[in-house]
């Protein structure tokens, strides 16, 4: 069956009309234009009126009209409408009306009063309805200061505000007040005609929600100002009693906001692996349309969603979470590092139900998962065995055991060990390599290592290319067996001269490796800088060294 959907281009007097009563659903975000997007509206209007110009007696010759972009919503036959895109369109024209309705005389305010306001009837005992309803929390703000016939000169009084949003719609209004006096009467008394009949929005209507989304993501290109979790608060929130709305809308935005959008996005995507443990096989409402068919929306935000973003939040901001708990930060250090974010689920499923021993746990979930990233192993694979291992948790057993699927197979231990005395640079990725080298400073490390630089970067000791006849080719030969080793790299921060990579070893380590004060940022180059050579022998030793210690730290033997 296919959704009715209709698109018609019409000017802004039959927007606001009692065609349509636009309400903002809870899925939108808060009203958010400054002054900066108000006033650029009003500047283009007026550009718009000087380009062509326009006056009272010449506004009906003007062949182009101006085009306000399209709006989004949900609307079936009746005025009630959802607005899904075109919230901050429609939300300060009201406000520039508003404030022209304030300015201009009695005979162009009553005219504009009907753009704001559907009058009702007092024979039938029908009460004036606004034309546009805001965000339960901002609306009866938005009404009394803005949509009410004298509202806006109570604004000059600086009544009390609750939420950043109604400080922006105070502020708008304000600026739109004291643009008005730079401008002439001709000007003003113009403008509300050119509001209401030249300019022209493109209405998409279609009485199905995810028909609507869909629309908007495609009409969308600049980047969508909703995401799944949105259309997902709506859904969640919609099953609270409305007597409870509020309440639990504020719980949820106070998480949104500790968060950030792609974060708390992110978030959703780990309690669904949480909840079904396996791999998405579908878009993320879809999962969380099976996942809530059988759930009210108060335990899912209160059971689920509250403990597990305190969760994810103690995870991504470990630094500050676990403050007395340094081996935690040290092992959290190192798996926010690793390449992909399928371990997290993981982690906050443990913290959450089993909630002891979990500096043990997490360093056993990073050996897994850094063994695995230096394996290349892929997101199916990842997906299959943390579904497993979640599945373990939840029967109750030991993660510690052998018989784990957190646990190393004898076959993946050994091809690990390959892999790093190999040649790890020109055959581990990026990330990966990088992690290795930064696992082992921080096991060189006295005290708690943190790695905040904006450039680390891998060097080699040995260069890559050395010039022939160097101290370097006299003393490798074999150049190859060694230039990618593990024991042949270090790191930096910052990028060096690429002309000082040649240099013999003693100025090699005085100019490119060491700082003014002669020491190095990590531990594990300022090993190198201790050597008073560096040979085939010295190399191999410090191979072995490194390798035995990651050996020993991830029990790969």
């Amino acid at each position: 069956m296919h959704t009715t959907l209709n698109a018609q281009e019409m000017p802004l007097h039959k927007v606001f009309s009692d065609d349509f009563l636009f309400t903002i659903p809870s899925v939108q975000r808060p009203y958010s234009w400054t002054t900066d997007q108000a006033g650029e509206l009003l500047d283009d209007l007026l550009e718009f009126i000087e380009h062509h110009g326009i006056t009272e007696k010449n506004i009906e010759q003007i062949p182009e009209p101006y085009f306000l972009g399209s709006i989004v919503l949900v609307k079936g036959e009746k005025p009630e409408a959802e607005v899904l895109d075109g919230q901050q369109r429609l939300t300060t024209l009201t406000i520039l009306l508003s404030a022209l309705r304030s300015y201009l005389p009695e005979e162009y305010a009553n005219e504009i009063d009907e753009l704001i306001v559907q009058r009702g009837s007092r024979i039938r005992k029908i009460e004036d309805t606004y034309r546009l309803r805001l965000r339960k929390k901002d609306n009866d703000f938005f009404k009394k200061y803005i949509q009410e016939r004298d509202g806006i000169t109570k604004l000059t009084k600086q009544p009390p505000v609750k939420t950043d949003s109604q400080a922006l719609i105070r502020d708008n209004a304000l600026y739109y007040l004291e643009r008005f006096n730079d401008l002439d009467e001709s000007t003003l008394t113009t403008l509300p005609s050119v509001i209401a009949t030249l300019c022209y929005m493109v209405i998409v209507s279609t009485p199905n929600f995810d028909s609507a989304f869909r629309i908007f993501t495609v009409l969308n290109d600049r980047g969508l100002d909703l995401m799944v979790t949105d259309i997902l608060k709506a859904k969640i929130i919609g099953k609270i009693p409305e007597s409870e709305q509020e309440i639990y809308t504020e719980k949820w935005e106070d998480i949104e906001s500790a968060l950030g959008r792609e974060q708390f996005n992110e978030l959703f995507s780990h309690i669904r692996m949480i909840l079904q443990k396996r791999k998405g096989i579908g878009n993320l409402k879809d999962e969380y349309d099976s996942i809530l068919e059988n759930m009210s929306g108060k335990t899912f935000i209160d059971e689920i969603l509250i403990p597990y973003s305190d969760i994810y939040i103690q995870i991504r901001n470990y630094k500050t979470s676990f403050v007395n708990d340094e081996e935690t930060v040290k092992i959290l250090e190192f798996l926010n590092r690793i390449d992909n974010i399928d371990w997290i689920p993981v982690a906050m499923y443990y913290m959450h139900h089993y909630n002891n021993n979990i500096p043990a746990f997490l360093k056993r979930l990073e050996r897994f998962a850094a063994v695995h990233m230096i394996l290349r192993k892929n997101f199916n694979w990842r997906q299959s065995k943390y579904s497993t291992i979640l599945r373990e948790l939840e029967q109750g057993k030991d993660p510690f055991s052998k018989a784990s699927t957190l646990n190393l197979t004898d076959d993946e231990k050994k091809e690990v060990i390959e892999a790093l005395n190999g040649d790890v640079y020109k055959k581990l990725k990026d990330a990966a390599k990088r992690y290795v080298l930064l696992r082992l400073d921080a096991l060189l490390s006295k005290g708690q290592p943190y790695y905040d630089y904006n450039t680390i970067t891998i060097e080699h000791v040995l260069p890559q290319t050395p010039p022939k006849e160097s101290e370097w080719t006299k003393n490798f030969p074999d150049i190859e067996q060694y230039v990618h080793k593990l024991g042949n790299l270090v790191l930096l921060t910052i990028k060096k001269n690429s002309r000082a990579k040649n240099f013999d070893f003693e100025r090699k380590k005085s100019t490119y490796f060491q700082s003014k004060d002669g020491v190095s940022t990590f531990a594990l180059t300022t090993q190198v800088i201790q050597e008073k050579e560096w040979t085939p022998k010295v190399l191999e030793r410090r191979q072995k060294f490194l390798l035995d210690l990651l050996i020993k730290e991830w029990e790969l033997q």
